[in-house]
């Protein structure tokens, strides 16, 4: 039964991710709340899951976009940075853990629920000498904070992408799930290495995730529900008051 539930938790959550970002909300309130799994190994666990997820969306997605030569340099920079942030997640005290854990909540439910996602479109990523260094800093903040932590990981590598190096969406999501299916695996090995993961609940939920990839990826900017995306923010207002105070 545990099994099932946490599978079912990071489903839902990465669907929900995928609609309006902090899908790890959903999981994070299933494995910790629910299942009652110390904070450390039910953030291992979650970041570990999203390779499912990761390659589910590669999958489907491949067809449509091309890897292009400036990929390589975010990708081996965001290499670093997951040894990095798995390291940071295995020796971090579990108290500032968890503040910074309820401060992501906070910022994540800010950004849900008063920042309007822009409608502009993006230039595309321009070839410069400035812009492969911030490409670079990117790769090296995305892989630190994503290997570390789990709150708003996915929102904070979008905005880099997009609004900082002025990547099309479509293409950053592209980059950063292409990104993770090469890098994912170095920080399962980190996070089992520090006793962080359980592969009876972490293959599974992988499977999981896989399925919820699919489907996250051929239904990518094709339903545009803005009744059901205020639904799922203001949901997210319940779950992070859950996992904040109780």
């Amino acid at each position: 039964m545990e099994t099932f539930i946490a599978s079912l938790g990071i489903f839902i959550g990465e669907l929900y991710g995928n609609l309006v970002g902090g899908g790890s909300l959903v999981t994070q309130a299933v494995l910790q709340k629910v299942l009652m799994i110390d904070i450390k190994t039910a953030m291992a666990l979650d970041n570990s899951a999203i390779m499912g997820s990761v390659l589910g969306m590669i999958i489907a997605m491949f067809k449509n976009h091309k890897i292009k030569k400036y990929f390589f340099l975010f990708i081996a920079f965001q290499l670093i940075g997951v040894f990095i942030g798995a390291s940071i997640l295995v020796n971090i005290d579990i108290n500032i853990l968890k503040t910074i854990f309820s401060s992501s909540i906070v910022v994540l439910l800010i950004k849900n629920l008063f920042i309007k996602d822009s409608n502009v479109k993006e230039k595309g990523f321009k070839p410069s000498a400035l812009n492969y260094i911030l490409l670079a800093l990117s790769g090296l903040i995305i892989g630190t904070y994503n290997a570390a932590f789990v709150i708003g990981d996915w929102i904070i590598a979008i905005l880099l992408l997009t609004k900082l190096l002025h990547l099309k969406y479509q293409e950053a999501v592209f980059l950063l799930v292409l990104t993770q299916v090469l890098v994912q695996p170095f920080a399962v090995y980190e996070y089992f290495k520090g006793g962080l993961i359980d592969f009876n609940l972490l293959i599974p939920m992988t499977c999981a995730t896989f399925i919820a990839g699919i489907v996250s990826g051929n239904i990518l900017n094709k339903i545009q529900s803005h009744v059901l995306e205020n639904i799922l923010k203001y949901l997210s207002v319940a779950l992070a008051i859950y996992l904040i105070l109780f």
